[in-house]
């Protein structure tokens, strides 16, 4: 399935990358249809209809391949392969069809992804994939906008949020969106996030301390990158260009933070407007080698029992005790819910938390995170 629908890396390319230095990507990149399990798998998807442009025949990801593979592999142990790219097909249909299959055969094979993509509508069927192996489904976006559009309408680049939480099957179990900025969102549609306990965060609150977004990305099972989050001084080879976003500097930790998850199984990059512009063609390599970079660091096993592995710490407060974990190879901290450990798989019900988060409760403040979740099982 995957080697009918897509179009292996060009000849050219191949050849560039193998005669590359052996501490480049490219040297010991894969670009055979067939991955082993767990391996990285970069895929494009050249599909830019139903986004704020008309097709466009021109979309293509070989720019920032070629950046990509100059870049120099880090203390990574999984294998990474370049399928190359999904053509648009006659009708959209055509091209959500074939995406929806190749993602479904490689997840089977517990493959990560790494998806490039035109139109952010295809992020509906970056979700919808995961359906074939998972019964719930965590979902974060990376966007300055939310995506509610009009849910009647045919599915677009302003609707496929609405479209996933409207649509069977209702697989979405938790939401996270982060970089909103405020004057692009309407009031109803705050309300309704927080209505529907879904986890928001401002832009300016995450530029202040971006550490803070690692926690919110820790649960997700796919991330999806809407390249106008970026700042237009930093980037500019997308549709619509914003003087507001995220820095590059800021935008490569979001990536790292998303890797370092090991719960991940896909990280997609949309809206990439081809404008030949190197710098923007790196960035985005930058952005896709520090995915890499932190899935290659992220912990198979999550062992709370074990005091070799974590750091415990008590606090006492006169609400509620609190018990937070500090992994002592990640750095990620971790915080209990003690009154739902008697459901949890792993005997310990515990949620992401950041070290932030643990000086607050010093100061005798319970952490937000704590109430968030606490409001989200009761």
């Amino acid at each position: 399935m995957v080697n009918e629908f897509l179009t292996p890396v060009s000849v050219e390319l191949q050849e560039f990358a193998s005669e590359l230095d052996a501490f480049s990507i490219g040297n010991g990149l894969r670009f055979d249809g067939n991955p082993e399990e767990k391996s990285i798998v970069i895929l494009g998807v050249r599909e830019s209809r139903g986004g704020a442009e008309s097709f466009n025949s021109e979309l293509e990801f070989d720019s920032i391949r070629k950046q990509l593979y100059r870049l120099k592999k880090g203390n990574w142990h999984l294998p990474v392969y370049d399928l190359g790219d999904l053509h648009a097909g006659a009708t959209r249909e055509d091209t959500y069809f074939a995406f929806l299959k190749i993602q479904e055969e490689l997840l089977q094979k517990k493959a990560i992804l790494i998806i490039l993509g035109g139109s952010p509508n295809l992020i509906y069927w970056q979700f919808r994939a995961l359906d074939s192996v998972k019964h719930t489904i965590n979902l974060t976006c990376i966007d300055n906008r939310f995506r509610l559009g009009i849910d009647s309408e045919e599915l677009n680049s302003n609707n496929y949020l609405s479209k996933i939480i409207t649509e069977e099957p209702h697989s979405l179990f938790e939401y996270t969106h982060l970089g909103y900025q405020t004057y692009f969102v309407a009031q109803e549609e705050l309300d309704l996030m927080e209505h529907l306990n879904f986890d928001v965060k401002r832009l300016g609150k995450l530029t202040e301390n971006i550490n803070e977004s690692e926690p919110e990305l820790r649960n997700s099972d796919l991330v999806a990158l809407n390249l106008e989050a970026l700042q237009s001084s930093d980037f500019r080879s997308a549709p619509e260009l914003s003087p507001n976003g995220f820095s590059s500097r800021e935008i490569c930790s979001v990536a790292r933070y998303s890797g370092i998850n090991n719960k991940v199984q896909s990280f997609g990059v949309y809206n990439f407007k081809a404008k030949n512009i190197p710098s923007d063609e790196l960035l985005l390599a930058e952005i896709l080698w520090y995915f890499i970079e932190g899935k290659n660091h992220a912990k198979e096993v999550l062992n709370f029992e074990s005091s070799d592995s974590h750091e415990t710490y008590f606090v006492q407060m006169p609400e509620q005790d609190l018990i937070f974990y500090r992994d002592l190879l990640t750095e990620q901290w971790w915080l209990e819910l003690e009154e739902m450990n008697e459901s949890a798989p792993l005997g310990k019900h515990v949620i992401p938390c950041s070290a932030k988060d643990y000086e607050d409760s010093l100061k005798g403040k319970i952490p937000e995170r704590w109430w968030k979740s606490y409001k989200k099982l009761y």
